[in-house]
């Protein structure tokens, strides 16, 4: 077992698991103390010793704050010309004092790290709009809300986006996705909603907002994403689409809406495309 002597910062980092690689410079004796020489086929080879525990050390004199951890491996990396000491459970602290502050400092950034995290879980990694998983569970604390009455789905599909994807590329086709991903977020805030990827290139918008509002902001929104086009070597591509709309109040379920809502959109695609059909 090796005593090792750290900074009070990096001493904290290893206590509050920020740092779980401990990284020491390939000094004399670090080399003595860490590589076991052996002879293979009459050379001279060299194995890093392994240990079970470290003690890990900060300051001067009896008192010093002191963490006995366990040592799951050692490494030597080659680029950086370093051991690296693998850290595993702590198993006896002594003499450390944390502060408050620093308690609620660590909590916080527990917290936002979480909070960071399952936001990316919840996020489709194309478009970076929400995901269909997040979508099921926001419908259900949605339909349960006061203003329910005014929730409805809005479906939104890319016309002819298999065409875009057998004549110019799924490279393109990935940049049309990207594209319509950043305008319903835009609009989405003017619909009081979120935008999320239902799967392929159709998307859902869960919005709170009335019949009289939705339908000049829906044209605002279709005429919007072909107000720009998709450049490309052969031609730039005109991208298009088709929605359907349903109100959770005319329904008696969240799943009806979301049918209804996709009826909607087989009408629009049936009467024509770039159109907005209510079901």
């Amino acid at each position: 077992m090796y005593k090792i002597s750290v900074d009070k910062e990096l001493f904290k980092d290893i206590q509050f698991k920020k740092v779980q690689i401990l990284e020491k410079m390939t000094s004399k004796y670090w080399k003595k103390e860490l590589l076991e020489p052996k002879i293979e086929n009459d050379r001279i080879k060299y194995s890093i010793k392994q240990i079970d525990k470290l003690i890990i050390t900060n300051g001067l004199g009896e008192d010093k704050p002191q963490l006995t951890i366990e040592c799951e491996k050692i490494d030597y990396s080659f680029k950086k010309d370093i051991f690296e000491f693998h850290l595993g459970k702590i198993q006896e602290q002594r003499n450390t004092d944390i502060s408050e502050d620093y308690k609620d400092t660590l909590i916080e950034e527990l917290l936002r790290e979480k909070a960071e995290l399952e936001d990316s879980i919840n996020r489709d990694h194309l478009t970076g709009v929400y995901n269909r998983r997040k979508m099921e569970n926001d419908l259900g604390m949605f339909i349960n809300q006061n203003n329910s009455s005014q929730l409805c789905a809005i479906f939104i599909d890319v016309d002819r986006f298999k065409g875009v994807n057998d004549n110019f590329g799924h490279d393109t086709g990935d940049r049309v996705l990207i594209y319509l991903g950043e305008k319903l977020k835009d609009h989405a805030r003017l619909l009081n909603g979120e935008v999320y990827r239902y799967g392929g290139e159709e998307f859902i918008i869960l919005s709170f907002i009335s019949k009289g509002e939705i339908i000049s902001k829906l044209n605002n929104l279709r005429l919007d994403i072909k107000s720009q086009r998709i450049y490309h070597s052969k031609r730039d591509i005109s991208v298009t689409v088709s929605m359907g709309v349903s109100f959770y109040k005319e329904c008696s379920s969240k799943e009806e809406m979301i049918k209804r809502a996709d009826d909607g959109l087989y009408i629009a695609k049936n009467n024509g495309r770039d159109r907005i059909e209510f079901a």
